[in-house]
């Protein structure tokens, strides 16, 4: 009788495991589309700030680096040929 019981706990477990897996997977796939989402519904000047706002802060990490003795003597196109190659 401990046995059936064990045995029907077991299979119990393994069905909302599955059922688990199932429901992570799916909401997985809802991050996606609603990224996705977010991603199209922004307007072009939504982009566009985005991008001033990362060229500005690009060009201030560039006036950091030029102020480390490392980088002093480096142009705006060699350091970022750099930063290109370390991302690889």
């Amino acid at each position: 009788m401990m046995n059936d019981r064990f045995q029907d706990l077991e299979d119990e477990m393994e069905l909302k495991s599955g059922e688990n897996n199932r429901l992570r997977k799916q909401v997985a796939d809802i991050e996606v589309a609603m990224q996705d989402l977010y991603r199209s519904r922004k307007g072009h000047g939504t982009l566009q700030i985005e991008m001033e706002s990362l060229k500005s802060d690009n060009e201030h990490l560039l006036h950091l680096l030029k102020e480390t003795s490392e980088y002093a003597d480096c142009s705006d196109a060699h350091i970022m040929e750099q930063a290109q190659a370390r991302s690889l």
